[in-house]
């Protein structure tokens, strides 16, 4: 699995002593330090050689008082205490408004918006993962929160932090980014202990199966906070790790022939599994690796929620996919879980040896191509827009458009299908027969492509030139990149550029390492793209 030198499986051993190391501290942040502790976690240590078969810091305080300060310091303490309680408010409110629809985007039960925020209120793991994302991301809009229109009433005190500077909520992330990774150990080591020798195998295995629901979301929380700015290996060693810990606790199912009829992860887990699939199928393109999920494991996606057979049919009915008026949230979920496990199957297409057995490869790929048609063939009327104009422009002969989703699941599957496409067709396999030939036919078939390719890439620049909310915003990093590969005409490119730096600057993922790739691809000059850049900033004065 691990084919990068600079991976290494190691680093998420499931033991904790090898997973973080003696210290438990794997960041680094206070070298030498075991654990990190404040008075706002005060109440979810527990002493530190107590065993319980409960969830690590879920409950109760500690006897000992050798952590804390004296009497003397109570007065204090206590101010310190008042201030970090109102930085949590402050970034577990963000976490729920603005960072954790991201992460529901595919989860109709909004479980990292509605549920985790509460679990978080006694759960110093969760508690303290939410605070670091939510800081991170803070520092990453420069300290912005976007407020929905003008309203009379002013903010709540929990809305407002003033006077922040953007270099302290890098300082206050690593920080509970720290402690959430400290109090992970205790997790790994409960579910460890529970996995290896349980003493009562139901009470310890169901408390290991809870305590591991709680860190495969903390783990999905991790692996976002080092995504937003790509600037190392960090977020795809979580991803490693994540895949390690589902592996331990997943039973292998090695019958293909009989496949279960229904889901039955909790729902925490099937939340952290889809947000999975998403960060695996944009490390296996950026790094043109396979997906760490097995796409060929049918029961494993069956117990996530798909309908998928073993003679390669998408849904068990796919008339009532299409025409089913009654369950429009629960059907547009299959639909774009679907779609999600098709992208997975087309990157390990792309990351799959160019010297295989060629007719093994065109096979891959018609079978690709025909199962992405099928798809779109049967798409509910959820997926249909409902606002659409032309979008303007100072040549009447681009095609692109505005075009506005009920749904923003419905917008962000739609984006993926149309990137699939391309991506597909950018990699057609080539015929033997017709590699070395210059013949009209082959000439053809390769212009064939490529104004196909841009019929996609515009539905996937119109989509986003709609303004859809945040979360369809983060996720449409790729496809857009893909289309601007597509595109030829200047002004075009203009738009599309304008769109990935407006990204970044609204929700702090990071897309100007994209912006310098297609100005290289497009071989505009270091002036024009600064131009670009002007034109950006008088566009927001």
């Amino acid at each position: 699995m691990f084919d990068d030198p600079a991976m290494d499986p190691a680093w998420f051993d499931i033991e904790p002593d090898v997973f973080f190391g003696p210290l438990g501290h794997s960041c680094g942040f206070i070298p030498g330090a075991p654990n990190i502790v404040d008075d706002v976690d005060k109440t979810d240590v527990k002493q530190s050689t107590e065993t319980s078969t409960e969830t690590p810091m879920s409950f109760g305080g500690i006897s000992d008082s050798n952590l804390w300060a004296p009497e003397a310091q109570m007065h204090t303490s206590a101010i310190i205490t008042d201030e970090r309680e109102h930085e949590m408010a402050y970034l577990i409110r963000h976490f729920t408004e603005a960072i954790g629809p991201w992460m529901d985007l595919f989860d109709q039960d909004k479980h990292f918006s509605n549920l985790v925020p509460l679990k978080a209120l006694r759960d110093a793991l969760l508690r303290n993962a939410i605070a670091a994302v939510a800081a991170k991301q803070l520092g990453r809009v420069k300290g912005t929160k976007s407020y929905v229109g003008v309203q009379s009433q002013k903010p709540s005190t929990m809305e407002v932090m003033h006077d922040v500077p953007v270099n302290d909520w890098y300082y206050k992330a690593a920080n509970y980014y720290d402690k959430a990774i400290a109090f992970s150990r205790l997790y790994l080591q409960s579910i460890s202990g529970a996995l290896s020798s349980p003493p009562s195998p139901d009470m310890q295995l169901t408390a290991a199966l809870a305590n591991s629901d709680d860190l495969l979301v903390a783990v999905s929380i991790f692996s976002l906070y080092e995504s937003l700015d790509n600037l190392d290996m960090s977020w795809l060693q979580h991803l490693a790790g994540f895949k390690t810990l589902l592996n331990t606790l997943t039973p292998d199912q090695q019958d293909q022939s009989s496949l279960p009829s229904n889901p039955t992860l909790t729902v925490g887990r099937r939340a952290s599994f889809w947000n999975f699939a998403r960060a695996d199928y944009q490390a296996a393109y950026i790094n043109n690796q396979r997906t760490f999920l097995n796409t060929e494991d049918l029961p494993l996606w069956r117990t996530s929620g798909l309908q998928l057979s073993a003679s390669s049919s998408l849904y068990d009915k796919p008339l009532e996919i299409k025409n089913d008026p009654h369950h429009c949230r629960e059907i547009a979920e299959t639909v774009s879980h679907t779609l999600l496990w098709l992208l997975l199957r087309v990157m390990n297409y792309l990351a799959s040896d160019r010297d295989t057995d060629p007719s093994n490869r065109q096979a891959q790929w018609t079978q690709l191509t025909t199962q992405l048609t099928d798809w779109h063939n049967h798409l509910p009327p959820t997926f249909q827009p409902v606002a659409q104009i032309r979008y303007p422009m100072s040549t009447r002969t681009s095609h692109l458009t505005e075009v506005f989703f009920t749904m923003p699941v419905c917008a962000a599957a739609l984006q993926l299908y149309h990137f699939a496409r391309i991506l597909l067709l950018l990699h057609k396999p080539i015929q033997s027969s017709d590699s070395h030939a210059a013949s009209s036919p082959v000439l053809d078939a390769l212009l064939a492509s490529s104004a196909e390719a841009l019929k996609h890439a515009h539905r996937i620049i119109g989509i986003a030139l709609g303004r859809p909310p945040p979360a369809v915003r983060v996720e449409m990093l790729l496809p857009l990149f893909i289309a601007g590969v597509c595109l030829e005409d200047d002004e075009e490119r203009r738009v599309l550029l304008e769109l990935l730096r407006a990204i970044e600057m609204d929700t702090g993922c990071e897309t100007a390492g994209r912006c310098q790739e297609l100005t290289r691809r497009w071989e505009w000059s270091m002036l024009a793209g600064q131009q670009d850049n002007n034109v950006m900033v008088d566009m927001a004065m």
